[in-house]
């Protein structure tokens, strides 16, 4: 696992307040953040609203970069971010995966 070597000297502390819940594993879901600043964090990313709440709903279409910019934002290694996001889509995983074979088990 890479080191995270970038790390923002002036974060902006109710950002920070985010990276604490992610630090703290209260963030379960990428969704749990939808209410946390999300003028200034679309803001910072760079995307508009609806793609921030698309992403957030179905975090695997984060690219890597808008991961890497939500832990400079949060000031907080980005592992912690893409644990969340692979948790959320193994779990879809398995769901699709045991919905194709039940199908196909007819």
């Amino acid at each position: 696992m890479a080191n995270w070597k970038f790390t923002n000297s002036n974060p902006e502390r109710d950002l920070s307040s985010i990276g604490a819940l992610f630090e703290t594993h209260k963030i379960k879901k990428m969704y749990d953040i939808s209410e946390l600043y999300p003028t200034k964090i679309i803001k910072l990313l760079g995307i508009n609203s609806e793609r921030y709440s698309v992403k957030l709903a179905d975090p695997e279409k984060f690219t890597v970069s808008e991961v890497l910019r939500l832990a400079y934002i949060f000031n907080i290694d980005p592992n912690l971010i893409i644990d969340v996001i692979q948790v959320e889509t193994e779990n879809k995983i398995v769901s699709k995966i045991n919905i194709h074979k039940a199908k196909h088990t007819k």
